[in-house]
Formats: structure tokens, C-alpha cells, sequence
């Protein structure tokens, strides 16, 4: 018994409350970090000493010894830089010097502070200079991160000289969600002119996905569905993509199900990532149209459904036989 209840004390004290933070003081700390050094300790503390040396050795271009120390000194600076820190940031994101400029964007998207964000709008223009193609990726990348919907004229213009897709793919993170206004339609507009046209690409199709509101969409599938236009694929594509929201992707793949193009629907039954509702795919079990791999779409139906209770990946039957049974089945529990 004694045992027992030793071992539940060293459980409730496991669980019961964090670690220590280990015994090193603060000026042991500073004085690592003025050599270069960003040591484990910074993760168990706040101390605006040890963010004003990190500002100080990123104002005045201090080497750090590995790249490791580089970035964890970035993620401590970028999680405890008050209002006071902001004018050195400031100056990084104007540096002349384009690694400087990225490192003041890596502290800016690592940041929650509304004052860092309102430095993306401020200075869009300059970051996004197609001339320094690198900084511009990394503003991009920021911009999406912090959603700087002030930000968006200047992107829109930088996509207008370059037709750089990581413009669009930031707009539609930018504003997916986002409330109604001028800049939000202007991104729908050009987001929709450019999917539905001949230039239609992955990144417009996710812009265009994650822009439209629920209205918008639920208009989208109604007209364009039926048809087989020349971007439908991006459009499936961008809708299945890792970090798509899943409640949306599976209303855009299941209204596709009904596409006049068998290719897509056997695309979707046999790719999608979302699940798909029961009633959406057994409604193709009679669907004869052949796919490309000579296979039909109510093969490919009922693969998925096999795949959908069995949790296996959708196999196509071997024979004619295990087709025709496979189908029966299905068809009979609808």
C-alpha cells in the first residue's frame, strides 16, 4: 500500500505543475546572448533584459554562432518586443540590406502585436519589390500569416507586374472569412477573372475558394458545375489541398460529383481527403460513363463506399465478377 501511494504522489507531481525553470540567473543569460548564444533558458522566462540585448545585437548586426541561435533568439524577441521594439524593427524592415529585411518580416510574422502588424501596410510597397524577389516571398509569407488586409492593393499591384501565384495564395488567406468591402471584392474579382479564364491556375483556384462567402460559393457550384470548364481540375485540386477547411472542401467535391465530366467525379472519388456523405457518392452507383482508366464511375462510386466502411484505401475490383457483386451490394443498401 505504501508503495501505491508513492507512486500515485510521483504521478500528481508529474502532472500537477511544470518543471522547475533550470538555475542559471539572468545575467548568465545576458552574457551568453552578448556572445552569440541563445541558451535554453530563454524558454522559461520573460525578462525585458534579455529582450533589449536580442534587439540591441539585431540593431547592430551581431553574428550569432549558429542559426539555431539566430532563430531562437528571433522567436524569444518576436513573443516578448513591446511598443518600445518597434522602431528597430521598423528600421530591419527598410534595412538596404535584403537579410536584414527578412529577418525584421520573420519577427513581424512571428508577432501578435497589432503594432507589428500595422508595419506590413506601411511599408507593402517597399517589401514587395520584384527586384529583391527573396524579400518579396518572405513579405508574402508574413502578410499571409498576419492577414494584412492593408497589405492588399500593394499585392495586388506586385501580381500585376510579376503574375507571381504566391500574390494570390496570400490574398486568399488574407481574406478568407474576411468581412465585405472594396478590397475584398476587388480580390474576388480578380481571383474569379483569372480562375474562369484561360489562365486559370492552382493559386487563383484557392484564392478564389477561400475568398467567395458562403452565398458566393453556394452561387459558384450552381452555375459552373454543370459545366466543363478549362480550370474545373485547379478548382478540385485547391478544394482536397492540406489546410483547405475541410466542412468547405467537402460541399465543393460532393456538388462536383455531378460534373458532366466523368474524369472529375472518378478523380474525386478516388482522391478526395474529406468524407464525403454516403447519399452523395451512392448517387453515381448508376452511373455507366467510362473514365479514363477504362473503368466506370459507379465502379469508382462503390470503391469508395467499400473504402468508406472498411477504412482502407478504395481498391477497383480485379474481375468482372467482383465488380458486379460489389455493386449489387451497394446498390441494394441505398
Amino acid at each position: 500500500m505504501r508503495r501505491l501511494h508513492a507512486a500515485l504522489a510521483l504521478l500528481l507531481a508529474a502532472c500537477g505543475s511544470p518543471p522547475d525553470a533550470p538555475a542559471d540567473n539572468a545575467s548568465a543569460v545576458l552574457d551568453k546572448l552578448r556572445g552569440g548564444e541563445a541558451p535554453a533558458e530563454l524558454r522559461y522566462d520573460k525578462r525585458p533584459e534579455w529582450t533589449a540585448e536580442i534587439g540591441k545585437a539585431l540593431a547592430e548586426d551581431r553574428p550569432w554562432k549558429s542559426p539555431a541561435d539566430a532563430f531562437a533568439a528571433i522567436v524569444y524577441f518576436a513573443a516578448t518586443a513591446g511598443a518600445d521594439q518597434v522602431p528597430m524593427i521598423e528600421a530591419l524592415l527598410i534595412d538596404p540590406k535584403p537579410d536584414r529585411r527578412m529577418r525584421g518580416l520573420l519577427i513581424v510574422r512571428l508577432s501578435t502585436s497589432q503594432e507589428t502588424l500595422e508595419l506590413l501596410p506601411s511599408y507593402a510597397a517597399a517589401l514587395l519589390d520584384k527586384g529583391t524577389p527573396e524579400v518579396a516571398k518572405v513579405a508574402l509569407g508574413a502578410m499571409s500569416q498576419r492577414r494584412a488586409q492593408g497589405a492588399t492593393e500593394a499585392i495586388l499591384e506586385y501580381y500585376a507586374t510579376t503574375e507571381d501565384g504566391a500574390a494570390l495564395r496570400a490574398l486568399g488567406r488574407i481574406w478568407e472569412g474576411g468581412p465585405d468591402g472594396a478590397l475584398r471584392t476587388a480580390v474576388l474579382l480578380v481571383a474569379h477573372k483569372l480562375t474562369m479564364g484561360e489562365s486559370g491556375s492552382a493559386e487563383s483556384a484557392d484564392a478564389l475558394l477561400r475568398v467567395m462567402n458562403d452565398t458566393e460559393l453556394a452561387e459558384f457550384l450552381v452555375k459552373w458545375v454543370p459545366e466543363t470548364f478549362p480550370s474545373r481540375r485547379f478548382v478540385i485540386d485547391a478544394a482536397g489541398a492540406k489546410g483547405f477547411g475541410a466542412a468547405r472542401g467537402r460541399t465543393i467535391h460532393e456538388a462536383f460529383l455531378k460534373s458532366p465530366d466523368p474524369a472529375l467525379a472518378t478523380t474525386i472519388l478516388w482522391t478526395s481527403p474529406h468524407k464525403l456523405g454516403r447519399d452523395a457518392v451512392s448517387a453515381l452507383l448508376d452511373d455507366e460513363r467510362i473514365a479514363a482508366s477504362g473503368a466506370k464511375v459507379c465502379d469508382y462510386a462503390a470503391a469508395r463506399l467499400e473504402s468508406m466502411e472498411t477504412g482502407l484505401a478504395p481498391e477497383l475490383p480485379a474481375d468482372d465478377g467482383l465488380r458486379e457483386r460489389r455493386l449489387k451490394k451497394w446498390r441494394s443498401r441505398r
